[in-house]
Parts: structure tokens; C-alpha cells; sequence
């Protein structure tokens, strides 16, 4: 029986040529493979970011290709590398707490505003505003960082200046002014950077609280006294109106009264003139019944004459036929008118 021949001298004895040749070719491959995996890549672009591409040889100076907007990407390429930056929006806010009004009131107050990177300056912003080696590949970084270094010292101070020129307590009410001044400032200072500002908005503007509360206080005091005062006046109001109410009720019954004397004096006056009228006529009547006791006295009495001195007359006048009287033919002429003047008597 033969010895067994060692396993190692088998394969090296068995091992052709053309696997000598294979083995370190694989191996050839698998080293580019792997050297061409790590050096080359597909740098992909997002929708609302542009990137900043450059090349990253490994030996050499890093050299700008072009800015991809999103969504895109490379394709695969040799040694290139993608800054992303996003050109969408940002808000960012600012506290304050010492801002000094024209009339030296510390104030507080809450800015706000919004801004985006230019795309169309996406590669002035990554060559001027920021070395690409310490650029952290992180676009919320970057515009963070960004805000920071170029726009943060600019908004604050044009928020104080506006604020300054205006005094402590009428600054509330100056809100959109102090507003549209820090939004023209701020832009005319950042009109050549890549940044854009979309707008400004100033949140709040007050005085300390130490401050505000002595306004309050004050507010409530002058309410107050407004309050007392409009009590004091309805008081006084109500008290003229009972005054008024009194004297129109003592007006009332004094006309009431005046005019019940005036009636009662009226009557009075009406009954003595009545009696008046009544005395006179009573006066009249004795008068009238004297004047005719007069005349009745008066005209007997001419009766009374008259008729004594001429009732011998008519006597005579009504016998007169009886008496003859005798013709006295006498020369002398100087009884004839006696004659006469009985004849006139009778014949009346």
C-alpha cells in the first residue's frame, strides 16, 4: 500500500495556467470596482433647493461645474461633489428688550421677518458667503448660518432705528410705519447680497411692565374719576330736575291760587258792580219818581193859576151869547175896539 501524497502538492499539481491568470485579474477588477464606486456618485437635487457643483479631484484645486436645480441630478460622475441650498423661504425671529424710544423709554419688542436665497445667485452666495470646506452639506445649517453671519446684525439695528424715532407710548400705534421702515431699510442695505427679503412684520412694541402697569393705573384712576364724575353729574342732573319738578309745582299752584283770587275778585268786583248798577238804578228811580212828583206839583200849580186867573174868562166867553150888548151910537169911535176883541173871544 502507498503512501498518501500530501493535499497542498495535489492542487498546485492539479492548477492549470489559465486559473493563474484569472485569479489576479478578478482581483484587478474588484479594486477598480471599489476604487470607481468610492469616486464616483449620483449627487441628487430636491424640488425648492439648487446645488452648487464642484469637482473634488485628489489631487488638485477644486473647480466650480454649474448650479442643478431641483428636482434633478448628476448622473453618475467622476469626483463631484453638490452643495444643496435652499431657495425657499425662511422666517426668522428677533427678541428685543432694550430698545430705546426718542424719549429714552426702554421698550420691548418681538420682529419677525422672511427671506430666501437668489437661485439665480446661488453661486456667489456659496463662493462669497461661505468657503465650500466648512460649509456643512445641510441646507438648514446653511441658511441658518447665513442668517447669522450677513443678515441678523442688519434686521436688529434697522428694528431699533425705526423704533427710536418715535416716542415710547405712541410706538404701539406706530406699528405699520415702524414696519414699512425696517422692511426699506433692510432691503436697500442687502439690495446686492443673494438674499431677498419677502417681508418684515413687527409683532409688538411695549414699555416695561413697571411702566405699563403705571399706565394701567393710571387708566383706571382716570376711569374712575370719569366713572365718580358722571355719577356726581347725574346726581346734580337729578337734583335740578327735582328743583325744576319743585318750582313748577310751587309755579302751578301759585297761578292756581292767583287765578282763584282773581276769580274770587272778579265775582266780587261783578256783585258790587251789580249793586252799584242796582244802587243807581234804585237812584235814578227815586230821582225820576222825585223830578215827576216835581213836575206833577209844578203843573198843577200852573193848573191852579190858569185856571184861577181864567175861569172868570171862560165864564164869560161860554154867556157871552147871552149877554146883549147895547148899541151905543156914540160920534166918538172909542168903544168899538172892545167890541171888537169880545166878538174875537166868542168866535174862538
Amino acid at each position: 500500500m502507498k503512501p498518501n501524497k500530501p493535499i497542498d502538492a495535489v492542487l498546485v499539481k492539479t492548477a492549470s495556467p489559465f486559473s493563474k491568470l484569472v485569479i489576479p485579474a478578478l482581483v484587478l477588477v474588484g479594486a477598480a470596482a471599489v476604487i470607481i464606486g468610492s469616486n464616483c456618485s449620483n449627487e441628487r437635487v430636491d424640488g425648492g433647493y439648487a446645488a452648487y457643483v464642484y469637482t473634488n479631484p485628489i489631487f488638485g484645486k477644486k473647480e466650480f461645474k454649474g448650479v442643478l436645480m431641483g428636482p434633478s441630478g448628476t448622473g453618475y460622475v467622476w469626483r463631484q461633489k453638490a452643495v444643496n441650498i435652499c431657495v425657499t423661504p425662511y422666517t426668522m425671529s428677533e427678541e428685543f428688550d432694550d430698545i430705546r424710544a426718542s424719549d429714552q423709554l426702554k421698550m420691548n419688542a418681538q420682529a419677525y421677518m422672511v427671506y430666501r436665497i437668489d437661485k439665480s445667485k446661488v453661486k456667489e452666495f456659496v463662493e462669497q458667503y461661505g468657503a465650500i470646506a466648512d460649509t456643512p452639506n445641510n441646507p438648514d445649517e446653511i441658511a441658518n448660518d447665513a442668517y447669522e453671519s450677513f443678515i441678523r446684525q442688519p434686521f436688529r439695528t434697522a428694528v431699533r432705528t425705526a423704533i427710536a424715532r418715535f416716542r415710547g407710548l405712541e410706538a404701539p400705534a406706530k406699528i405699520p410705519e415702524i414696519t414699512q421702515m425696517v422692511e426699506e431699510s433692510l432691503r436697500k442695505q442687502l439690495a446686492d447680497s443673494p438674499f431677498i427679503v419677502e417681508s418684515v412684520t413687527i409683532g409688538s412694541t411695549t414699555p416695561p411692565e413697571s411702566v405699563t402697569l403705571g399706565i394701567t393705573k393710571k387708566v383706571e384712576a382716570s376711569q374712575e374719576y370719569e366713572r365718580q364724575a358722571i355719577q356726581l353729574e347725574i346726581a346734580k342732573r337729578s337734583e335740578e330736575i327735582a328743583d325744576a319738578e319743585g318750582r313748577a309745582k310751587a309755579n302751578r299752584m301759585n297761578q292756581e291760587a292767583q287765578g282763584e283770587l282773581l276769580r274770587a275778585k272778579a265775582e266780587a268786583d261783578a256783585k258790587l258792580y251789580a249793586r252799584r248798577q242796582e244802587a243807581a238804578a234804585h237812584l235814578a228811580m227815586k230821582q225820576a219818581e222825585a223830578e215827576g212828583m216835581k213836575l206833577e206839583a209844578e203843573g198843577k200849580k200852573a193848573l191852579n193859576e190858569a185856571i184861577g186867573n181864567n175861569i172868570i174868562r171862560m165864564e164869560t166867553i161860554n154867556n157871552l151869547d147871552k149877554i146883549k150888548f147895547p148899541n151905543i151910537l156914540v160920534g166918538s169911535e172909542a168903544v168899538t175896539p172892545l167890541f171888537d176883541a169880545l166878538r174875537n173871544i166868542k168866535s174862538e
